[in-house]
């Protein structure tokens, strides 16, 4: 009896572990300030996830936005190719860039479900310049608390 219990116990705390302790790879969609190449360096260097270039790659995506905005991103970088050859002899058609949306929350960022589309981290934390010692502090900041919320799901 007392393995079955042990078992059962075993088995929803399992299922019951949610999709941030349950992440491995993240990809980091274009921010303010450059704000996601400081959140990939302390991601990596304190082992929380693993960046991944390809946002196809990844369980769930690291983001300023959500809503329309950010699946129009996840698609056109699924989407994106290099270079695509019209059809015509020597004629190269390059895509197109995207354009940032004008105004944001400021100091937003979420963690969401690649297949799903869920929000299943989110803090505030907008660092006070744009300066290279405040954007690295808050992002320091980021990924401590999705640390500390990883290992107490």
């Amino acid at each position: 009896m007392r393995h079955f219990l042990f078992f059962f116990i075993s088995g929803a705390i399992a299922m019951a572990q949610s999709p941030v302790a349950g992440a491995k790879n993240v990809f980091l969609t274009p921010m303010p300030g450059g704000l996601e190449q400081y959140l990939a360096l302390h991601l990596t260097q304190d082992n929380v996830l693993q960046v991944v270039t390809k946002s196809a790659k990844a369980d769930v995506v690291f983001t300023d936005q959500i809503g329309e905005d950010l699946e129009k991103t996840l698609s056109e970088l699924d989407s994106k190719a290099p270079a695509v050859n019209s059809g015509k002899a020597g004629e190269v058609v390059f895509a197109r860039p995207n354009m940032r949306p004008l105004s944001r929350a400021k100091g937003t960022v979420f963690l969401v479900d690649r297949v799903t589309g869920d929000v299943v981290w989110s803090t505030l934390e907008q660092p006070k310049s744009t300066s290279i010692a405040d954007l690295d502090g808050a992002a320091k900041r980021i990924v401590e608390k999705l640390a500390k919320a990883r290992s107490t799901k």
